[in-house]
């Protein structure tokens, strides 16, 4: 039987016939869960509704922030499970709303994150030296008292809905339920519910919900993830009248991250690397439960589980956990418990240290192991281990620089010579000094950068050199072609069979197998063409330039590299021989006469006696 002598008997009765018929339906799943398939994460707060403020970062910025890390690792790592965000970007969505999309999508898990904040009530004193509270009145008149900030606490809880309000702290649920106040006509849409009224969260308890032992489960798995990762202290699993919690129809729970009105809690809640931490430990809660509740076993070797666990940043400052909201015997266990954990961390990170050789960090850290356990003998052993280290360390630190500074000085100079010879295109040169300086300093990219780089243009030179030697020798074929032709040509006697007989024909080869590039010319007599042949070029001529006036009929073909202009187009070598002549007459003295069969360049000879023999 619940007692309530503080208030007013009907009204809680009224009160609670209206909330548990209006609600009720909510609650009650109509199939039971099997397996998580669907996960809602909800980033408490946003929008015009920041919820709680630190010095610096805000609520509504870190729980957005955690969901959003939260969801990526649920989405990467668990494929089968599909990923709803109440919000995932700073905007403000109502707390019916909330949970309302969490039913509708028929969730297997709501995963609520929040920060908490602990407050003190201002005091001033009057005149008389006399203390006393500091107080404001709200809109209806009450008077309450003002609150600032309390930079003690600090810690990381989990909420679940409960049979009852524990110990009687409504401080939780007030503040996560006080957003709902912030919407337009919130008292239609919550149907009179008043967040800030003990009352409705006494009916409010009574309704137990259908999924406290599983959000229990889920919530223990997440409070053990914080603790062993995240170096965050547990204050463990709690029961709070929250709406989000009581109206989703799901296993479901609200965790507070930690305190942003603590200093160091809130640096690492605002941090990456903080809220990284959180992500993962609640991840590794959320893939812990779905596995059980899917009966699988399985272990896992990854990342996530090879999280290096961290130490408590308040701890470490030599912080003391808050106890006046704990009872004795608990904030005893916590305290050996969170010494225990800042002493295993300290030896950790202190043997790292000495295995790295930075022995004076690692000396740090073992003296404060001894502090924290002065009958421990391993610590005291190490701290004077580190100290003769160091003393090593300053004895040959000066020596070793001193080696430094003058392979850095050679170094430098074998650079600075290669860079000179680069300038004066001596590559060979320059790529010996690179490799000087590289045998220095194996771990220097510049020099092995400017080898290849030597290498490249060695290579750039010799086809350049390739590419004019190739140039050079065409050149020296096409000038030595032009004197034998002058020289037969000044021979070449008025008759064809005089012609034919002495005519020598000193053409290069390749030149009689070279197909013509232009229009073909017409054939004579077994397709035999004669030309008169008078120039030259290394371009590919124009037959109408000015240049060739004084020949008609003018054509070309290419042989080799080069391109060799013709005059006429006969079918006898009597014709051919007069042409040339008057070609000669119009000032082209070098002109001599060339054949063709079926566009290819043949001997002369052979040309003629083809013809006789027809």
């Amino acid at each position: 039987m619940l007692t309530l002598n503080y208030i007013k008997p009907l009204k809680v009765s009224l009160l609670a016939i209206i909330i548990l018929f209006l609600f009720s339906e909510a609650h009650i799943p109509k199939t039971k869960p099997k397996g998580v398939k669907t996960v809602v994460i909800d980033a408490g707060h946003g929008g015009k509704d920041p919820g709680c403020n630190g010095d610096v970062f805000n609520e509504k910025t870190v729980s957005l922030g955690i969901a959003l890390k939260l969801g990526a690792l649920i989405e990467k790592n668990l494929p089968d499970v599909k990923v709803i965000y109440t919000r995932k970007t700073d905007e403000f969505v109502e707390l019916e709303e909330r949970a309302q999309i969490a039913n509708r999508n028929n969730a297997d898990l709501f995963i609520s994150i929040h920060c908490n904040a602990a407050s003190n009530y201002a005091i001033f004193k009057d005149k008389n030296g006399k203390v006393h509270y500091k107080t404001y009145k709200d809109k209806k008149g009450k008077i309450h008292k003002v609150e600032v900030h309390n930079p003690k606490p600090f810690g990381s809880a989990t909420y679940v809905m409960g049979i009852s309000n524990e110990k009687g702290k409504l401080n939780t649920a007030k503040r996560e339920n006080a957003s709902m106040l912030l919407e337009d006509n919130y008292q239609k849409t919550y149907n009179g519910f008043d967040p800030q009224s003990d009352e409705a969260y006494i009916v409010m308890s009574l309704w137990t919900g259908a999924f406290v032992g599983q959000s229990a489960d889920i919530a223990s798995k997440i409070q053990a993830e914080y603790t062993k990762k995240a170096g965050r202290i547990d204050k463990g699993v709690q029961r709070q009248s929250i709406w989000v919690l009581w109206r989703t129809a799901m296993p479901s729970i609200l965790t507070e991250v930690g305190f942003l009105t603590n200093p160091e809690e809130e640096k690492f809640l605002g941090s990456e690397k903080g809220q990284k931490y959180m992500a993962s430990a609640l991840f590794r809660a959320i893939r812990s439960y779905k596995d059980e509740n899917e009966g699988v076993t399985k272990k896992y070797d990854d990342e996530l589980e090879k999280e290096e666990p961290l130490v408590n940043e308040n701890l470490s400052k030599g912080n003391t956990i808050d106890t006046s909201n704990e009872d004795e015997k608990d904030s005893t266990q916590v305290a050996n418990a969170a010494n225990e954990e800042l002493y295993n961390g300290f030896i950790k990170e202190a043997d790292d240290n000495y295995k790295l050789k930075k022995y004076e960090d690692a000396l740090v850290k073992y003296e404060k192991c001894n502090e924290l356990k002065p009958e421990e003998r391993y610590p005291l052993a190490r701290v004077e281990e580190c100290k003769k280290k160091i003393a090593e360390q300053k004895n040959s630190v000066s020596a070793e620089e001193q080696q430094k500074k003058e392979l850095k000085t050679k170094y430098n100079s074998f650079i600075a010579s290669g860079d000179k010879l680069m300038t004066q295109k001596n590559w060979k040169a320059a790529a010996v000094q690179y490799q000087q300086a590289s045998e220095l300093l194996p771990d220097e990219v510049y020099p092995k950068e400017k080898i290849k780089q030597v290498d490249e243009n060695i290579e750039a030179d010799k086809k350049l050199a390739e590419e004019k030697a190739r140039i050079k020798a065409e050149k020296h074929t096409a000038d030595s072609l032009l004197k034998i032709q002058k020289q037969a040509a000044d021979t070449v006697p008025t008759k064809a069979n005089d012609l034919v007989t002495n005519y020598k024909d000193k053409t290069p080869k390749k030149d009689t197998v070279q197909k013509v590039k232009t229009n073909n010319p017409p054939e004579g007599k077994s397709g035999i063409v004669f030309r008169v042949q008078f120039a030259m070029s290394e371009t590919e001529p124009d037959v109408k330039s000015d240049k060739y006036k004084n020949a008609e009929d003018v054509w070309y073909y290419k042989a080799g590299n080069v391109y060799k202009i013709t005059s006429g187009s006969f079918s006898t070598p009597d014709e051919v021989i007069k042409h040339q002549e008057k070609i000669r007459a119009a000032g082209y003295k070098d002109a001599f006469v060339v054949a063709f069969k079926n566009n290819q360049r043949i001997d002369f000879k052979e040309a003629v006696k083809q013809i006789q023999n027809k």
